[in-house]
């Protein structure tokens, strides 16, 4: 489009006063066309005279204007390969992560197949063998009390191991229950300090106990606290040296409860300190490690922390400094007793009764579990088995909580929060969500939340968790919804 004159030309009647602020009198423009046929611009030049350009200006405009769509045809083609490329690379990074956690869940799983086996078989041994020795009858009263005493620590050890085995199970299936009542921390910790100073005294470790009375009482289950500190002093005892020092320190602190356990041992590697809590792991699980175990301890510890409602910590300032177990626990009356023994006993308060929920797993099996367990804590529960189903329910329906598995066949949990996220800037309100998964590194908890969900949960889920979890995000809200009849918004 030539236009010689933009003073008399009618298609520039409308904008002669800007055309004038901007001190050009004629124009010339032709359009950015690809080789498709698409218009993806318009290439103008503007002159401060009036005038019109002869042929060969207009040919060299012409070419100017294919080059220029060529170039930005080629730079957006481009642009959509590296997508793809970078695209492919995250997905082959998804596929590489899988692999690797599947290679080291199965290592784990034979490490602590061969641990147990390890674990039971040795106490055995002593046990057949000093068993095989006093069937003859014929050994000294010292030798045959001595035999005893064997037998009865390894038979001991071997129930320990046993008893470990089956809370570790009951806290993989949920079932691990507290009976609640009122506690005396101070003859906790003293009853389970007790009980190891023995083996304390035979490494020649000082073993001291500081109690203060202010945080004596509280709510919970005597038996299985007295575990919790028992286990945290056999695993210092256990790591500390000959001559070593190990304090068990009760306080008061922000109106909790704060049970501290410190040695001077031999500590934890800065790379082992995030997992020091989890089932199964050991800093060393090789054949020529020096302290025996099944690494469940502190799992157990921190397990039975959280379901009185506490939080278990641990400190060290790396291999050689020692190390710190810092168990808080809530000081309030009968915050534990409280809470339902059981989600599907008969008159249990259910803790979600009215709270309406979406639950996304690609597996059917683990949906099927989810939606029974919820539901029997009183949610109302709609499900779906993949993102894109998901996100045509959230059309219809808007839930209090998202509760989405992350590792899904096609388009995965972080996509669809994403995209969840995405639509719900339009509509300025914003669904708490819930992370699923058996991905469990610190930077698979950071990639979650920075995705947009509010909390990581771990695979195998603990049901109390969960439901305490949804709870917690649906308290939160200024003015929680309860669930209602799925209409579509208008």
């Amino acid at each position: 489009m030539v236009v010689e004159d933009v003073a008399v030309d009618p298609v520039f009647a409308a904008y002669r006063g800007a055309a004038e602020r901007a001190g050009f009198r004629s124009c010339h423009s032709t359009p950015l066309c690809t080789r498709r046929g698409d218009i993806i611009g318009v290439l103008s030049v503007f002159f401060p005279i009036p005038r019109r350009p002869p042929e060969r200006e207009l040919r060299l405009m012409d070419l100017h204007a294919r080059i220029a769509a060529d170039a930005i045809e080629n730079a957006r083609l481009h642009h959509r390969l590296q997508q793809e490329l970078e695209d492919r690379k995250e997905s082959l990074a998804r596929e590489h992560i899988a692999r690797a956690e599947a290679e080291s869940a199965n290592r784990m799983k034979d490490e602590f197949l061969a641990t147990v086996s390890h674990e039971l078989r040795t106490p055995l041994n002593a046990i057949l063998g000093w068993a095989h020795i006093l069937r003859s009858g014929t050994h000294e009263e010292a030798t045959v009390t001595r035999g005893v005493e064997v037998i009865e620590r390894n038979a001991q050890t071997q129930a320990q191991l046993v008893e470990d085995i089956l809370d570790a199970s009951r806290v993989i299936t949920g079932s691990l229950r507290l009976t609640p009542g009122p506690v005396d921390l101070a003859a906790v910790i003293n009853a389970a300090t007790d009980s190891v100073r023995l083996g304390a005294e035979a490494k020649g470790i000082e073993l001291s106990v500081v109690l203060d009375p202010a945080a004596r009482q509280l709510s919970g289950d005597a038996g299985r606290l007295q575990q919790m500190v028992w286990n945290l002093l056999t695993n210092a005892i256990k790591f500390t040296p000959a001559g070593g020092r190990v304090e068990v320190r009760l306080t008061r602190t922000d109106g909790q409860a704060q049970i501290q356990v410190t040695d001077t041992g031999e500590g934890i590697a800065a790379d082992f300190l995030p997992f020091i809590f989890d089932r199964f792991r050991q800093a060393d699980s090789t054949i020529t490690r020096r302290h025996g175990g099944l690494g469940l301890g502190l799992a157990i510890v921190r397990h039975l922390a959280e379901l009185h409602e506490g939080t278990a910590h641990a400190e060290s300032a790396g291999e050689g400094y020692g190390s710190t177990f810092t168990i808080r626990l809530p000081m309030g009356a009968d915050a534990e007793a409280e809470r339902p023994a059981n989600l599907a006993s008969p008159g249990a308060v259910a803790p979600l009764r009215g709270v309406q929920l979406l639950v996304v797993d690609d597996d059917q099996d683990a949906l099927d579990i989810l939606s029974l367990l919820l539901g029997e804590a009183g949610a109302s529960v709609r499900t779906a088995t993949s993102a894109a189903e998901a996100l045509a329910l959230l059309r219809w329906i808007r839930p209090d909580v998202l509760v989405s598995d992350l590792a899904m066949p096609d388009e995965d949990g972080y996509s669809l929060i994403r995209s969840l996220r995405t639509v719900e800037r339009q509509s300025g309100r914003r669904t708490p969500a819930v992370a699923l998964t058996a991905y469990v590194r610190v930077q698979d908890r950071a990639r979650a939340v920075e995705a947009g969900f509010d909390v990581f949960v771990e695979k195998p889920v603990d049901p109390e968790e969960l439901v305490s979890v949804i709870g917690g995000l649906v308290d939160s809200r200024v003015q929680p919804r309860r669930a209602r009849p799925d209409v579509r918004p208008s």
